[in-house]
């Protein structure tokens, strides 16, 4: 047999809980925003971090096409519009049809002269790559966009160094 004791309790409880309903709707919320705003940059900060790992790595590669094509003969100089159209082919092939967003810069830099040889210079080649990731969550374009914030899209920049590859010729021996 049951008793009217524990009935009496489960009544008044459900009235309770009845009363309560607004208050955890409003605490909710709240807190909802606060939360789901978290969770988006959380998974934002993860987008932004796979797409500096693609430009650091893009980068990397157009700077070794470049080092290794710069130079068409031993000990001449690095040839600049070459080295641009070899990287403009390898961005085609790697992004596609994204490959008109993607900034490609490069640039030669004379770091010094080998004391050994008369006519050769160390040469390095410097590329930048500037790679446009498009934020795709709400809320987080007003603190991680790039300016103009209003376009959501966070402008990421990779600069790789490396030295050119050249032959030497035994006429350049003092």
């Amino acid at each position: 047999m049951v008793s009217a004791k524990p009935v009496a309790v489960i009544i008044n409880s459900m009235q309770f809980c009845k009363k309560r309903g607004g208050q955890v709707v409003a605490e909710l919320m709240l807190i909802l925003p606060i939360f789901m705003l978290l969770i988006f940059f959380v998974l934002e900060y993860g987008n932004i971090a796979y797409h500096t790992i693609i430009a650091n790595h893009a980068s990397y590669e157009f700077a070794r096409i470049g080092a290794l094509v710069a130079v068409t003969k031993p000990s001449g100089r690095p040839d600049r519009t070459r080295m641009i159209q070899k990287i403009n082919q390898a961005k085609q092939k790697v992004f596609g049809t994204n490959a008109g967003r993607i900034g490609v810069t490069v640039k030669v830099e004379t770091t010094g002269t080998d004391p050994m040889y008369q006519r050769h210079r160390h040469e390095d080649v410097v590329v930048t790559v500037t790679y446009p990731v498009h934020l795709s969550f709400p809320g987080t374009s007003w603190l991680l966009a790039s300016e103009p914030r209003k376009e959501g899209i966070r402008r990421v920049q990779a600069v790789t160094r490396m030295p050119i590859q050249k032959a030497y010729l035994s006429s350049d021996i003092k």
